[in-house]
């Protein structure tokens, strides 16, 4: 199983010259806490005993036992001729192979690609060709699929239980643990645009991350969670390195998203805390109170990915009165910098809101003349340890901003430090000079009864700017486009109506619930 190793010369470990990193990067912040390599030696010996990993057919892992198998996959990828700084391709499936060679990578310093074991020959082809990794670990069927025309040079790795116990027979000194600043992931995004972007983050980043989601939330070693959500994302990955930073256990259930396996998961490993995206939540709902005896024991929900509607949120505080139900906002390049939390919002009377800061994270507004306020309405920018130092071969349209990472979300703050979505910069519609955001309209229409779905956007008549909104009717209660119309009259300003109502099947959204604008038809 070894490799020649006069070929790293030749690129084909994906050693670091091809990363570039956007040259203004201090919106990220200095990390000074305990980095996830060094809470997890720690739990090795304080939380021995502990479970720290437990799958339903792949058996349990202990944290006396994680540490010492963290190592010896390290081992086992150096003695391939692996090491700090290469870039690695692995199918993030939820196996225990796939977690082990996670945190292996981790701890030998080499930078992880987590990648979708779902997606198609040529969708790996076309991200392998983008990020160039020198090895790629993933099933055998993956393998296969890619042929010898997967783009540059690669080794390859299968991702099975077997395979890894070979490597964990290796032997052999490792180098230090690496730095907070050292690289030690790229996760690749392409929100609703469809162009990847290929997302840089450090131990810090990552270590920073999960301590202020622990923060906000009050995860503790005493918690006991399921995680059903996939770990190729930046969400799933993300809860599963602060159940890891706390030192509590993680039940992983891979595979597809079914309410009843979620319920039954809970109850029988007797689970204080979940997460999901508002599509997932939405089926829990569709159950109505049936679910409720099922979450009894839960404390915490974390929910994020996409929003949700304030109905939504009503009637999920009213099922779960116990637990803390935590949505976040954050992008891939600055995980988490706001939280929002139902129960209180609902008291407050700002369930519409995004959420507020998370510890240790700044935020300022960005003006359309370039002035950063503390107040009012703006660009949301973030500074913190958690945000991302940048971008992997970027194109130029990843914009440094000074000192704060711009996100692309315009917001309103208001008296009480709760921040509140008005639309993506890009999405502004000016019309005759007044500017409306689609974001803001969509969401008056979306309380209106028989509404299922709403997308609002520009159309030209003989040359004049018009809204349209696209109406995805709810299928329990027909569409009256009159009363729409009086619906938006009695709650928005008059440039803001919409001039032209279009009734579509369905309208066109990624799989975590975010609207592909791009996609809508054009009027």
């Amino acid at each position: 199983m070894g490799f020649d190793h006069d070929q790293e010369e030749k690129g084909v470990w994906g050693i670091a010259p091809r990363v570039l990193i956007l040259p203004s990067t201090s919106w990220t912040t200095p990390f000074s806490g305990e980095p996830i390599l060094e809470s997890l030696r720690r739990h090795s010996h304080e939380r021995r005993e502990h479970r720290a990993l437990v799958w339903a057919e792949e058996g349990v892992i202990d944290y006396g036992g994680l540490w010492p198998l963290i190592e010896g996959v390290a081992r086992g990828l150096m003695a391939l001729g692996l090491n700090k700084g290469h870039r690695v391709a692995l199918a993030m499936e939820g196996s225990r192979p796939s977690i082990l060679y996670y945190l292996g990578l981790l701890r030998l310093g080499a930078v992880a690609l987590p990648m979708d074991p779902g997606l198609t020959a040529t969708q790996w082809r076309g991200r392998l060709q983008d990020l160039t990794p020198g090895l790629v670990i993933a099933p055998l069927t993956v393998l296969h699929s890619l042929g010898p025309s997967a783009g540059s040079d690669f080794a390859r790795l299968d991702l099975s239980l077997a395979t890894m116990e070979s490597l964990l027979q290796k032997t052999g000194p490792l180098p230090d643990v690496p730095e907070p600043g050292d690289v030690v992931q790229i996760l690749s995004t392409t929100g609703t645009t469809g162009t990847s972007k290929h997302v840089l983050l450090t131990l810090g980043n990552i270590s920073a991350a999960a301590q202020q989601i622990n923060q906000v939330m009050g995860l503790t070693g005493a918690d006991v969670e399921v995680i059903t959500l996939p770990l190729y994302h930046s969400f799933g990955l993300g809860r599963l390195r602060c159940g890891l930073v706390a030192g509590s256990c993680v039940h992983l259930l891979p595979g597809r998203f079914r309410p009843e396996r979620l319920l039954k998961a809970v109850r029988a490993v007797e689970a204080s805390v979940f997460a999901q995206v508002p599509s997932g939540i939405r089926l829990l709902l569709a159950l109505g109170s049936r679910v409720a005896p099922w979450l009894a024991g839960v404390r915490l929900v974390e929910i994020g990915s996409a929003a949700m509607e304030i109905a939504e949120k009503e009637r999920l505080t009213d099922l779960l009165p116990q637990a803390r139900l935590w949505h976040h906002y954050g992008l891939t390049e600055a995980s988490r910098s706001l939280f929002l939390e139902y129960h209180q919002a609902r008291a407050l009377g700002c369930l519409g809101a995004m959420g507020q800061p998370t510890p240790g994270v700044e935020v300022m507004l960005r003006s359309d003349q370039g002035t950063l306020a503390s107040r009012g309405e703006g660009e949301l920018m973030v500074r913190g340890p958690h945000v991302t130092p940048g971008y992997f071969n970027p194109t130029g349209s990843e914009a440094a901003t000074g000192t704060w990472f711009g996100t692309g979300d315009l917001v309103r703050r208001d008296e009480q430090n709760y921040f509140y979505h008005l639309g993506r910069a890009d999405d502004c519609i000016n019309l005759g000079g007044f500017k409306v955001h689609p974001a803001e309209v969509e969401s008056v229409l979306s309380a209106c009864p028989g509404v299922g779905d709403v997308a609002v956007a520009a159309s030209r008549d003989g040359g004049t700017p018009h809204l349209v909104a696209f109406i995805q009717p709810d299928p329990l209660c027909p569409f009256d486009e009159r009363m729409a119309r009086e619906w938006v009259a009695a709650r928005l300003e008059p440039y803001k109506h919409p001039q032209y109502y279009t009734r579509v099947d369905i309208l066109p959204r990624t799989s975590s619930g975010k609207l592909k604008r791009r996609e809508l038809p054009i009027v």
